[in-house]
């Protein structure tokens, strides 16, 4: 254990009614780390987060809100002042009870279902959430939904000006550049999908209503836990926006490891969702909207022009451009059968 990982996770503990008996280090990425302590009422986690005190306490108040709701999340233990962070030389941290379980896996096709009810309860346990007195809502994308795609779009666009008249082209960008119109063109159905008096309504509702996001549920954030729950964790991105979001990053995580959309996998996918948090058959059609978006291409090129992942040699950015077309490429046709079939996951029989 590295003695300044020590100290740091000693003056922490310093500030609660615990005492360390081990430490154990977890993750470091510089402004975020996570430790395992053992101490005299057994173990915590504490986390360091990149955060200023306002997005600390709506994430605190949100994690409240949503275990009073029935959602399995580890509690915040407050130092002893009350707070539920402490602050040390200009970084915060924020110690949690430890869960034990583990991840579940998107190849189990039970635990798959139990990641969709469960991000459904969370969804169903977030409506109605305001942020307690003095405390902004620290991210509002419901707002953001056409700016965010018209700006994705328009630099697909610059890119693919750029990379046409570059001399130095690689097999990279021979491979954007082969594919690059049908991503563009599916960018211009998404937004013209959300030319919908039906996508204004529901951000209306929502407005008044709130309800979160969480942006990142899948594997890595959940445990089920020993008693049988599923256990989320990770709260640091929740968002005000339409579940719709969730949705989308879920059934592309999970078909982008097949390379490949299957229709009978995503009705099972919502079907389990609609058990628990049921959507209209309108608003199905905002799903399909953000799913046309051609999200995983553009997050794969923007990765490679962007330099967000300099430890990638050109062969891995290659690999995995091509495997972000295979799937982006067979979704078309399966979400045109899924709309023409809603009616088996709005009215099971």
């Amino acid at each position: 254990m590295d003695t300044s990982f020590a100290e740091v996770v000693n003056r922490v503990i310093s500030h609660y009614p615990l005492k360390v008996e081990k430490v154990y280090l977890l993750t470091n990425k510089g402004k975020k780390a996570v430790w395992s302590i053992e101490t005299n009422i057994g173990e915590v986690i504490i986390k360091k987060v990149p955060f200023d005190e306002n997005h600390i306490e709506f994430m605190i108040h949100a994690i409240n809100y949503l275990r009073d709701n029935g959602i399995h999340t580890p509690g915040v233990i407050k130092n002893n002042s009350g707070k539920g962070y402490v602050k040390l030389d200009d970084e915060y941290f924020v110690v949690f009870e430890a869960v034990y379980g583990r991840s579940p896996e998107y190849e189990h096709e039970d635990e798959l279902l139990m990641i969709m009810r469960g991000m459904a309860a969370f969804h169903q346990a977030s409506k109605g959430i305001e942020s307690p007195p003095k405390v902004r809502f620290p991210s509002f994308l419901l707002l953001k939904w056409k700016k965010n795609m018209r700006k994705m779009y328009g630099k697909l666009i610059r890119y693919k000006e750029q990379r046409s008249v570059a001399n130095d082209k690689n097999e990279f960008d021979h491979l954007f550049l082969k594919h690059v119109d049908t991503f563009i063109k599916q960018c211009e159905t998404a937004l013209s999908m959300l030319n919908n008096p039906e996508f204004d309504k529901w951000v209306e509702e929502t407005i008044k209503n709130k309800s979160l996001c969480h942006q990142d549920y899948a594997a890595a954030n959940l445990v089920i836990g020993r008693d049988g729950n599923l256990y989320v964790f990770d709260m640091d991105s929740l968002t005000v926006d339409l579940p719709v979001r969730d949705i989308r990053k879920i059934l592309n995580k999970v078909m982008k490891k097949q390379t490949a959309w299957d229709q009978q996998l995503m009705m099972k996918m919502m079907k389990a969702y609609q058990e628990i948090n049921p959507l209209k058959k309108e608003q199905y059609q905002i799903l399909a909207a953000d799913i046309y978006f051609p999200h995983l291409f553009y997050g794969q090129v923007t990765k490679y022009y962007e330099k967000r992942d300099q430890k990638w040699a050109l062969e891995k950015h290659i690999s995995k451009l091509n495997d972000m077309i295979a799937t982006e490429l067979t979704k078309e046709t399966v979400l045109q059968n899924f709309l023409n079939q809603i009616d088996e996951v709005i009215l099971p029989e």
